[in-house]
């Protein structure tokens, strides 16, 4: 019988549209793959999927939704490039898909392979762990292996809890006494990423930028939105502005912004100020670090107009619990000072760190395929936190290949890392047969 490769199994994945909450095609034909590899398939009401073989004894566990970054409608166009001697995988203008859906190949390939194997497939991971969270299926095996992480050096053992926090307000117009120049504002070339593993790399946000490029020039706003995903850097943002400059007094970096001049407009804009304040004011990025380890951080994803009401959208993350409900209370005092309404949505608890048989295990074969592996925790959100309280007793590793820049267009996959992944799998699950 011919050998199933994993990623070639990730190629086809890549042609099946699964961004989260629109990832239905995707969960039929995993469900579909289950049945033919002889896997027992339960569902619940989340649309988690959960296939067993014989008497589990291992569950791995990976989410089958991605954040899409990309043009309208789904498309991925997978292709192989080398750089500095080595082989990566991205995609043509999009995300690649690699966070979750390596873990989602390599998981069928064992589904397939394995005779006592358990995997979870979770949904809906990157809008907040809502599969996680609203999970009724009832896993038989001691240990699971979450295969989320995105460093193949990493033997993840706790991560960051999270939190979205929206906040709204109407605004009134004023009437722009003058004479006023109006612009269509756009960002050009911003690289977002990842608003945790990449949130210490000092990535321009491009809501935050375009911000600032108003103040500077003492904008008056008519329009304003910006942001992709609410757990991502910002790559784009966009603003009806008017200005006293022409364009040629305007100050601006021509390479982060795009300037059209608009030849008639109404003279009226908002009277925004609080706005613009916690956009420029409000603490973002890293908050707080331990041991060249960031701890706690705060992300604004998006910015969204709807007539006179503009809503922020912000994602924090904290590696303890404690820190992060601080935080929390802090900036819904300082909104509701500003006038605005606050509401946090899918707030979910850090993983703290664990020890025991598991991770010895886990740490033994890593360490027979990748002499450099340590153990570490993680800025980012893992479905790890959410499952543990679920099923306290069973214990908790998180692995993975070597992924940069997910959540964006930079995304792209360390194929010989995702080869070494495989290995590892493979040695785990030679140990629990």
């Amino acid at each position: 019988m011919q050998k199933l490769c994993p990623l070639d199994l990730f190629l086809e994945i890549c042609k099946i549209p699964h961004s989260s909450r629109d990832a239905k095609l995707l969960k039929e034909w995993i469900i579909q793959k289950a049945h033919e590899f002889g896997a027992e398939v339960k569902e619940d009401k989340a649309g988690n999927v959960l296939c067993s073989k014989g008497s589990p004894k291992i569950c791995l566990q990976g989410h089958y939704d991605m954040v899409y970054v990309g043009d309208n409608p789904f498309k991925i166009e997978p292709y192989f490039f080398t750089k500095e001697g080595k082989e990566w995988l991205g995609a043509k203008d999009s995300s690649l898909g690699a966070d979750n859906g390596v873990a989602v190949a390599c998981m069928l390939v064992a589904l397939k392979e394995s005779s006592h194997i358990e995997c979870l497939f979770s949904a809906d991971e990157e809008v907040g762990m809502e599969g996680a969270r609203d999970c009724e299926l009832e896993i038989l095996s001691p240990f699971i292996l979450n295969c989320d992480s995105e460093d193949i050096s990493e033997i993840v053992l706790s991560c960051a809890g999270g939190y979205d926090l929206i906040a709204s307000q109407e605004f009134s117009k004023k009437a722009l006494e003058g004479e006023w120049n109006f612009f269509r504002v756009q960002t050009q070339n911003f690289k977002g990423g990842h608003s945790g593993v990449d949130i210490h790399k000092n990535i321009p946000n491009a809501i935050i930028e375009l911000a600032k490029m108003i103040a500077t020039n003492h904008g008056e706003i008519i329009e304003f939105s910006g942001g992709e995903k609410r757990n991502s850097i910002p790559v784009n943002a966009s603003a009806l502005v008017a200005f006293k400059q022409d364009l040629k007094e305007l100050k601006f970096d021509v390479n982060s912004f795009k300037v059209e001049q608009i030849k008639s407009m109404p003279k009226q804009a908002y009277a925004i100020q609080s706005l613009m304040e916690v956009i420029l004011k409000m603490p973002l990025g890293v908050l707080q670090s331990e041991e060249g380890n960031v701890v706690l951080s705060s992300n604004l994803g998006k910015v969204r107009q709807e007539g006179d009401k503009f809503t922020l959208v912000f994602m924090d993350r904290g590696n303890k619990e404690e820190e992060m409900r601080k935080l929390l209370e802090k900036k819904q005092n300082v909104l509701e000072q500003l006038g605005f309404i606050s509401d946090v949505q899918d707030f979910y608890p850090p993983w703290e760190r664990e020890e025991g048989e598991f991770v010895t295990k886990v740490a033994k074969v890593y360490r027979e395929h990748n002499a450099q592996a340590h153990i570490k925790s993680i800025h980012a959100g893992l479905e790890c936190g959410i499952l543990k309280q679920k099923f306290p007793h069973k214990s908790f590793v998180s692995i993975g290949p070597t992924i940069l820049c997910p959540h964006s267009k930079r995304e792209h996959l360390d194929v010989t890392s995702f080869w070494k992944f495989w290995e590892i799998l493979k040695g785990i699950l030679k140990e629990f047969s």
